[in-house]
């Protein structure tokens, strides 16, 4: 039997007087798990954005988002009889007047900081994560 899972990739951020922040997220344990965005499995009858909400929630502690963008790219990785298909999203977290100072780290987080973009990119473990920032990166610097 062929099984399929589905997780969201989150970028939260956070837009600042002079720079956008980044955070990145370790899981436990330390040693074995790269630096990189928020990941969570979505749940059955789930909608993509709620998934988002509730993941960031329970490893940041943050709970409203200011924005939630769809980056529109959603990988497919098999293995033998077990897939995964990652959908990546951006989450703004806060603004120069409200930035976030405090978080909550869920159980499975064993480590994490606000980056700014170069730092940021340099740190996160995935070239398609990497991708993802730059795609991110991109896109706020249009809008």
């Amino acid at each position: 039997m062929f099984n399929l899972e589905h997780h969201v990739r989150v970028f939260v951020f956070q837009v600042l007087e002079q720079h956008v922040q980044y955070l990145l997220l370790r899981q436990k344990p330390v040693a074995e798990w790269p630096l990189g965005p928020v990941v969570g499995a979505i749940a059955p009858d789930e909608h993509l954005q709620d998934a988002v909400v509730r993941e960031v929630a329970e490893e940041t502690g943050i709970h409203r988002p200011l924005h939630v963008i769809d980056l529109s790219r959603q990988t497919k990785e098999l293995f033998g009889d077990m897939g995964m298909v990652e959908w990546n999203f951006a989450y703004q977290a806060g603004t120069p007047s409200s930035p976030i100072h405090r978080i909550t780290p869920g159980p499975l987080v064993g480590d994490f900081a606000w980056l700014g973009f170069e730092e940021a990119f340099q740190k996160i473990g995935r070239a398609r994560d990497r991708e993802t920032l730059v795609k991110l990166q991109l896109h706020l610097h249009q809008n």
